[in-house]
């Protein structure tokens, strides 16, 4: 790694921190979070990418919701060893109609407290049948998608005080609830390698208000009351949010360094070693940009994987409903290819990026929570 060139800039605009706060956040992440400084040794050998891209970039990984992807992504240098795993894998909270579920989120809130372990275990075990291509050895990557009815990024709502700094007790549940429901998953699965989704999350711009200050402050205090001790890792999210014409965009490198260093402070208050898992998207998911569900910007991918890299992130996660791009037929190993050409051709001194396919290829498909994040 080069320390000479800790000032970043790219595209989309400067971090605003000195050299040595770089160089500091770097050496201490790498220390803290074992996928910062070595590969991902998950995937068996044969899955091993067949390229060692030279231009450098983290390590990349593919996990779709419930599924492992079903094709052979090595020549495209991207493994295929996670899952990430529904909220309803442990239990439906909603009421059910006979047109749907129905959100109550305080009730829900409580329903979800109060679930007994063998009711939590009892659905889990049910998910993990109907899914028998994940099986209980498994190595692969799990993710824990619990996003209803409270979002980790949520939880500093259940806070009282000023600062939302005050313990209540339906805090102390929901974290007794998250934790219970990660030594299940660990109790099913043994040798994987459990992720907590959505802890650490930055704002889309990497803005320090008050609310990102009492987001973390509830991340940090969750770890510290156990919420984590059955997992291996967090995995705060970094979904393409913006497109280039949007002002958003120019701000994206300094989400990436509020990513780490939340996720730096969770690690921190942890009892238990910690890994840090980054989340990336293909498709830019934001409530409040016309451009959501439209396939991202590869420019723009292509700048945020080389400044993680940069960071000292060495694996991140791209997550995907399913095998095509959200709402669109494009398939991802065709976006995977277009992304590998763009890392190539800038190897080679060409800025021009790949085609972008035809991105008006409806396939309107129901889309996680998560995936609708406003940010302005």
């Amino acid at each position: 790694m080069d320390l000479n060139h800790m000032s970043h800039t790219s595209t989309r605009g400067n971090i605003n921190v000195t050299g040595f706060c770089q160089i500091l956040l770097m050496a201490t992440l790498m220390l803290c979070s074992p996928s910062l400084q070595a590969r991902n040794t998950n995937a068996s050998e044969a899955d091993q990418p067949l390229i060692e891209p030279e231009r450098a970039w983290p390590s990349l990984s593919v996990g779709l919701q419930d599924a492992f992807f079903s094709g052979n992504l090595s020549q495209e240098g991207v493994l295929n060893n996670a899952w990430f795993i529904s909220q309803h894998a442990y239990g439906v909270v909603m009421d059910r109609t006979p047109e749907g579920t129905v959100k109550n989120p305080e009730q829900d809130i409580q329903r979800f407290i109060e679930m007994t372990n063998d009711e939590i275990e009892a659905a889990f075990s049910n998910y993990v049948r109907r899914h028998p291509q994940l099986p209980r050895q498994t190595t692969a990557t799990l993710i824990i998608d619990i996003e209803y009815p409270v979002h980790p990024r949520n939880m500093w709502k259940l806070l009282e005080g000023e600062n939302h700094d005050q313990i209540t007790p339906v805090f102390t549940g929901l974290v007794q609830a998250f934790a219970r429901r990660c030594a299940i998953t660990r109790k099913f699965f043994p040798k994987a390698t459990l992720s907590l989704f959505g802890m650490g999350m930055p704002d889309a711009q990497g803005r320090e208000r008050d609310i990102e200050k009492w987001q973390l402050h509830a991340y940090v205090l969750a770890t510290k009351m156990g919420m984590l001790e059955d997992v291996d890792a967090i995995s705060p999210v970094l979904y393409e949010r913006f497109s280039p014409t949007e002002s958003g965009f120019r701000n994206v490198d300094k989400a990436n360094l509020q990513c780490l260093t939340n996720s730096l402070q969770i690690v921190q208050a942890s009892h238990t070693p910690l890994d840090i898992l980054i989340l990336m998207s293909l498709t830019i998911f934001n409530g409040n940009s016309k451009n959501t569900t439209r396939p991202a910007d590869l420019v723009g991918i292509a700048d945020r994987l080389e400044n993680l890299a940069q960071l000292g992130v060495n694996r991140v996660i791209f997550w995907n409903g399913d095998e095509t791009l959200a709402r669109t037929n494009i398939p991802l190993k065709q976006r995977f290819q277009q992304l590998r050409r763009l890392q190539k051709a800038r190897r080679d001194g060409d800025s021009k990026p790949p085609t972008t396919p035809d991105e008006t290829d409806a396939s309107p498909a129901e889309l996680p929570e998560s995936t609708s994040e406003s940010s302005e």
